[in-house]
């Protein structure tokens, strides 16, 4: 094949390469190398059933959306319609003693909640006394702990880091994690502070496109039309001088500048020889991987009205399933009115065999766990299992100095975008991708 000259190889056509690309502009000289069948990544919808009546979400249900930033604009300039989740859909429950209980997102809420004792509320309620210094740089569960307390990182945020990290809240780095609280506190003094000195701000939203949040990823593919290659592996990379040379199933190039916009295991592998300090560097993180299990059931098969967005399991309940979202709740036309669409989610640091294990016994699980909590009655009608192996990076205690150290030793030439940096969430990697084309220029 003759050696292409050309100014940008992105390798890897995930939101993170897309977003890159379609923010450089169309004047832009690049090409976007995907070894797939299809864009998108870990972002997926699929239609299910005979007539494909059944939509549902493989990877992320729903997307955050800023009143500003670059989610929203690139959204704008893709000219797709992003609206939030119905009202009754947004209230979010938590397991408590084999029960579901609504999570407590107001103060009359949080007054009743069981979730709590009195003393785990009146030791929240002390958090604006805690020193602001202390906590900051260790895990989540130090945080947590030295903030609001014992009781509510046990009953409230355990869940919820497993829900959003499938990780050991003693494990993960509260500064890599959740940077903005660690910053609300550091400026504020506190959470609740923080809070009151911020309330005039609009908060982030969750939003969902129309058709799905693929409708993203299909939206820049289409925009980037002959610069996106699919079936496109790349087989070997290497510097020349100021230069990279690449060569893949769908050519070889010899470009300006290179972004790796892939997984972590896959850029330490391409990285190993042409910056062995940097792949070794993203090879020592770990990543956690889930299995999502799709259930669909009639109406009139399930109890619980389903008037939210899901549940989530603290590890203290036992149980061997992270949580089930109301995917028909989140978007009604999902599935007709006579159907609902569950989607649960097993796995992570919590269960790590699960994301292997066979579809009967996850199925299996869903009967003895879900089944209960949601009155669930009789067999799914339709079962759809998607496997993510290694998917979400572990942010653990190490990692801020690490994604500085690998940051630090990048030539000017080589450029990294992917989850396992400094963000999971599309938002942040929407973000982080358009902030570097900004600075690549078109």
């Amino acid at each position: 094949m003759p050696l292409q000259r050309i100014d940008t190889v992105v390798v890897g056509g995930g939101i993170s390469g897309l977003a890159y690309a379609h923010a450089r502009g169309p004047a832009s000289e690049l090409v976007v190398l995907e070894a797939s069948e299809r864009a998108g990544g870990l972002v997926r919808t699929t239609a299910l059933g005979a007539l494909g009546e059944f939509h549902c979400e493989l990877g992320p249900e729903t997307l955050r959306f800023e009143a500003r930033g670059g989610l929203t604009d690139m959204l704008r300039e893709l000219d797709l319609v992003a609206e939030r989740p119905p009202k009754e859909s947004r209230r979010r429950y938590l397991v408590c003693r084999g029960r579901l209980v609504e999570a407590p997102l107001g103060v009359g809420k949080f007054l009743r909640t069981p979730l709590l004792s009195w003393r785990g509320k009146l030791r929240m309620i002390a958090e604006p006394f805690r020193s602001k210094h202390l906590g900051n740089d260790g895990s989540v569960a130090e945080f947590v702990r030295h903030r609001i307390g014992e009781e509510a990182l046990q009953g409230l945020l355990d869940p919820l880091v497993s829900g959003i990290h499938a990780g050991d809240p003693a494990v993960l780095s509260m500064r890599a994690c959740f940077p903005r609280l660690v910053e609300l506190v550091e400026k504020h003094g506190g959470l609740f502070r923080a809070q009151w000195k911020t309330r005039g701000e609009p908060a982030p939203s969750v939003m969902k496109t129309k058709g799905g949040c693929e409708a993203i990823t299909r939206a820049l593919a289409a925009a980037l039309g002959a610069k996106l290659r699919l079936h496109a592996r790349v087989h070997s990379f290497a510097r020349e001088g100021e230069r990279w040379l690449i060569e893949s199933d769908a050519g070889r190039f010899d470009a300006a500048r290179v972004v790796l916009a892939m997984p972590a295991a896959g850029a330490a592998a391409l990285l190993a020889h042409a910056a062995p300090a940097i792949a070794r560097r993203i090879s020592e993180i770990e990543s956690e991987s889930l299995s999502s299990l799709v259930h669909v059931y009639r109406r009139e098969q399930v109890g619980h009205p389903l008037a939210g967005f899901g549940y989530l399991v603290a590890s203290r309940e036992k149980l061997r399933h992270l949580g089930t979202l109301f995917s028909s709740s989140i978007a009604p036309d999902a599935c007709p009115p006579t159907h609902v669409v569950l989607r649960t989610l097993l796995g992570g640091a919590r269960a790590p065999h699960l994301a292997a294990a066979p579809e009967l016994e996850l199925l299996d699980i869903v009967r003895a766990e879900v089944h209960p909590l949601l009155a669930i009655r009789g067999e799914p009608e339709l079962v759809a299992v998607q496997r993510w192996r290694a998917t979400l990076p572990r942010f653990d205690l190490a990692h801020p100095a690490r994604v500085q150290a690998i940051e630090r030793a990048l030539p000017p030439t080589l450029s990294l975008l992917g989850n396992y940096l400094r963000g999971i969430g599309v938002n942040h990697l929407v973000a982080a991708a358009r902030t570097l084309a900004q600075h690549h220029g078109p």
